[in-house]
């Protein structure tokens, strides 16, 4: 059997396997993305003469992830409105803020600490565990206060965990880190302008073709390929792809365009395609130590970055009408998804002192945020829909 072959039957049973953990999981109402990494974490675990059975190349993964994150937050943020935007963004903003401060400080601070690795790669590991994943987010369902805030604020993070950990590695890979760091400005400030400015652009252009020339076949394809042009375009000009798809997202799910729900309708189709082989594929992967010392020490540095973002929650928004339950909630609630997982692809090719470490790290943050998140989602409905 080919090389290609396999890899196809592979994707047609993680898909075939998804497909019924998703129908599971809304059955039961549980969330599916556990279902689909435990999923993935037991087929991962198949293997044949010695060798796991299924198996995919690095770029093959790397690819999957981008394409997955293009679509999966164009998805995501058509569903967002202006009007939640004006009476939530500046709260998240702030949210955003110190809790990428504090977890830049304190938690790669305690990593380097615990882990016995250098102060740059542990800041590393910190730049991965910022971001909080919008499919994720969205997957839990709902209607609050809490979670259109959590929604908000996995919009607004995103981006900086896919920008902020190549950043850290050029500065790693440099001997003047303070000439570096001013250097770093300039790009970091041009990623914003650039992908904002791309998603823009082809929202206009997307927005002129489906109102001028809607399709029910090509005006479908069009969304589609705008969201991954967007991504490229703005990628392949220096800026941040997410960004771009954000804007482009925002933009069209926010006016007004005929046909919209058809046109919505192959894009959703789609995404939950990649959302689901990505989230399975992430299982798949996960090759954490089950050892006494590495569950201790992960569950330590878990609880260090759980009371990390509690403080951040409580600074930002105490004295806001929220209650302690939904203060708690939100900050049990930071499950990581595809654009952690696209970083953790990508840096799979890295040689760099302690990489092994924290990519096994990574994964068990995925597995762990991720329970923790759906436990804590579960209670939280189950208290309210009692009240």
């Amino acid at each position: 059997m080919s090389e290609a072959l396999i890899i196809t039957t592979a994707i047609a049973v993680l898909l075939f396997v998804g497909v019924v953990c998703s129908w599971i999981g809304k059955k039961l109402k549980i969330p599916d993305i556990l279902l689909l990494i435990l999923a993935g974490l037991l087929l991962g675990r198949v293997e044949l003469n010695g060798e796991a059975l299924i198996k995919f190349p690095e770029v093959f993964l790397s690819s999957l992830a981008i394409l997955a994150l293009a679509m999966v937050v164009f998805d995501s943020t058509t569903r967002l409105r202006l009007r939640d935007l004006d009476t939530f963004s500046l709260k998240a903003i702030r949210l955003t803020f110190i809790f990428s401060a504090l977890t830049l400080l304190l938690f790669s601070a305690t990593a380097s600490l615990i882990l016995k690795i250098p102060f740059t790669t542990s800041l590393l590991f910190a730049s991965i565990m910022i971001g909080t994943s919008p499919e994720a987010v969205l997957a839990f369902g709902g209607k609050s206060k809490a979670l259109t805030m959590l929604k908000l604020e996995s919009i607004f993070n995103t981006p900086l965990t896919v920008i902020l950990p190549f950043l850290i590695l050029d500065l790693m890979q440099t001997e003047n880190i303070t000439t570096n760091l001013i250097e770093q400005l300039q790009p970091l400030i041009m990623k914003f302008i650039v992908g904002i400015g791309a998603g823009v652009f082809c929202a206009i252009i997307l927005f002129k073709l489906v109102q001028k020339a809607y399709t029910e076949v090509y005006s479908p394809l069009a969304v589609i390929v705008a969201a991954l042009l967007s991504y490229v375009l703005a990628e392949n000009l220096g800026g941040s792809g997410v960004l771009s798809v954000t804007s482009l997202g925002l933009f069209f799910g926010n006016v007004y365009v005929k046909e919209k729900v058809a046109l919505m309708s192959a894009e959703g189709v789609v995404a939950k395609a990649l959302y689901i082989l990505i989230f399975m594929l992430t299982g798949l992967i996960i090759r954490i130590p089950y050892t006494k010392e590495f569950l201790i020490t992960s569950s330590i540095l878990f609880l260090t970055y759980i009371s990390i973002r509690f403080i951040s929650v409580w600074i930002s928004l105490h004295g806001e009408k929220y209650t302690i339950s939904d203060l708690l909630y939100m900050s049990l609630n930071s499950p990581k998804g595809i654009a952690t997982a696209a970083v953790v692809f990508s840096l799979l090719v890295y040689a760099i002192d302690g990489m092994n470490i924290i990519l096994d790290m990574t994964f068990a943050f995925i597995l762990y945020s991720i329970i923790i998140s759906s436990i804590a989602s579960w209670i939280w409905r189950h208290h309210a829909s009692s009240n």
